[in-house]
C-alpha cells in the first residue's frame, strides 16, 4: 500500500519548523518519493538482447525483469540520486510567483490537498506536485539491526552489543555509497570511533572492542540463533521440558538420529522419546524417515530431523493466528466494556471502577504480548 505523506500544520506552527522536520525524515530515509503513477514501458520484442532491453536503472536488477508488472515497477521507481530529494517548493504547493512565507499555513494544507486531488493538474500546464510515501523498507532494516542489538546484548552483554550497533551503522553507512557491494570491511579504528560516539560507549578502550568483536565472531549467525531460541521456547511451552530437551539435541546436531540415540543422549526413556517424537512430527515440528536394513533380520529404523525450511513457514503461520486472535481478544474486551470507557471518571466508583481497573490490566496484557509476538514475527518474516 502507498501512503502519500500530507504534512497538517495548526495555526501556530512554524512553517520553518515543519520543514525543516520533512527534511530529517527524508535524511534519515523515513520518507521517500513515490514511484511513478503512470511509468513509461518501451515495447520489448523477441529479436531484442537482454542488453538492449536494459536501460539506465539496469544497475538495480541482477537481470532484466521479464514480466511487465516487474518492468513497470523498475520503471517506476524513482532514480536514487532523487528518491530523497526536497526540492525548495516541495512543502507549499505554492507557484513561483507567491514564497512559502506569503501564505498562511491553513491555506498551505487546504493548497495540498487540492493540488494532489486535481487530475487535470498536468494537462493544464502546471507543475506537478511530488508526492511521498513512508519508507517501509527503512522502518523493516532498522528494526531488524535493533533486534539483532538486543539479542548481542542479552546474550554477550551490553559492550558488545554497542560494538554491533556501531558495525551495522558503519554499513548502513557504506550501502548508501555503493549499491554494488553487500558487503563492507571495516577497521578495528573505524569501528572504535563510532563505538565511542554511542550512549554508553564513550568508556569503552580498544581493548574492550577487540574482545566484543571476537565474542561476535563466536556468534557466527545472530539471526539463525535467534530464531532457534524462539522455536525452542515455544516447544517448551507447548510440549514440556523433555520434548525441548529432544528438540534443542536435533536442532545443535544438525542432522538424523535414531529415536535409541535421542532417547540415550537426553535421558529420556524410550517409550516416552518415541511418545514425544510422533507428537512433535505429527504437529509439523519434525521430519520422520524409516529405514530398512537388511540382514539375518530385517530391522527398520525411525529417523529424526529437523527440516527448518518447512518449519519456519509453520511456526510464522502460527504467529500470524496468535496475533490475529490476541487482536480479536483485545477488540472483545474493549467492545465488552464500552459503555465504561465513555463515562467520566467521577463516576467510576464501585463495581464500575473494579470493571475498568480490570480491563487496564487485561488490556496491558494482551497489548504488551501482541508486541512481544511483533518482534517474532520480524524475527521470521523480515530476515
Amino acid at each position: 500500500m502507498t501512503l502519500n505523506v500530507l504534512i497538517i500544520c495548526t495555526d501556530n506552527s512554524d512553517v520553518h519548523v515543519v520543514r525543516e522536520s520533512f527534511s530529517r525524515l527524508l535524511n534519515s530515509r523515513f520518507v521517500e518519493r513515490c514511484p511513478a503513477p503512470e511509468p513509461f514501458l518501451v515495447p520489448s520484442t523477441e529479436e531484442e538482447t537482454p542488453a538492449k532491453r536494459r536501460g539506465t536503472k539496469s544497475a538495480k536488477i541482477a537481470e532484466a525483469p521479464k514480466t511487465i508488472e516487474q518492468r513497470a515497477l523498475v520503471e517506476a521507481a524513482p532514480m536514487e540520486s532523487i528518491r530523497f530529494l526536497m526540492e525548495n517548493d516541495t512543502l507549499t504547493g505554492a507557484s513561483k510567483e507567491k514564497s512559502m512565507e506569503s501564505h498562511t499555513l491553513a491555506a498551505l494544507d487546504e493548497k495540498w490537498k487540492q493540488d494532489f486531488s486535481d487530475a487535470e493538474l498536468s494537462a493544464s500546464g502546471k507543475k506537478k506536485e511530488i508526492l511521498w510515501r513512508v519508507n517501509f523498507e527503512e522502518f523493516v532494516r532498522r528494526l531488524r539491526h535493533k533486534a539483532c542489538i538486543e539479542y548481542v546484548r542479552i546474550r554477550l552483554g551490553d559492550q558488545s552489543g554497542i560494538v554491533l550497533s556501531a558495525i551495522l551503522e558503519l554499513t548502513r553507512s557504506s550501502e548508501t555509497t555503493t549499491k554494488t557491494d553487500k558487503s563492507a570491511s571495516l577497521s578495528i579504528n573505524d569501528i572504535y570511533d563510532e563505538v565511542i560516539k554511542k550512549d554508553g560507549g564513550l568508556g569503552m578502550d580498544l581493548e574492550r572492542v577487540r574482545a566484543s568483536l571476537i565474542q561476535l565472531g563466536y556468534l557466527k549467525n545472530i539471526i539463525e540463533q535467534a530464531q532457534n531460541e524462539e522455536v525452542e521456547s515455544v516447544v517448551l511451552k507447548r510440549y514440556g521440558r523433555e520434548a525441548y530437551r529432544i528438540f534443542r539435541l536435533l536442532s545443535k546436531f544438525g542432522r538424523p538420529l535414531e529415536t535409541d540415540k535421542i532417547s540415550d543422549t537426553t535421558f529420556v526413556e524410550k517409550k516416552d522419546t518415541l511418545k514425544i517424537l510422533y507428537k512433535l512430527w505429527k504437529d509439523g515440528y519434525l521430519h520422520m524417515e524409516k529405514v530398512s536394513v537388511n540382514g539375518p533380520k530385517q530391522t527398520l529404523f525411525l529417523l529424526w530431523e529437523i527440516n527448518k525450511e518447512s518449519l519456519w513457514v509453520l511456526v510464522l503461520d502460527e504467529m500470524y493466528h496468535a496475533a490475529l486472535n490476541l487482536r480479536l481478544r483485545i477488540t472483545y474486551e474493549l467492545d465488552q466494556e464500552k459503555e465504561i470507557l465513555q463515562l467520566p471518571k467521577e463516576k467510576l466508583v464501585g463495581e464500575l471502577e473494579k470493571r475498568y481497573k480490570r480491563l487496564g490490566k487485561v488490556r496491558i496484557i494482551l497489548e504488551s504480548s501482541l508486541m512481544n509476538l511483533d518482534g517474532a514475527l520480524l524475527l521470521f518474516h523480515d530476515f
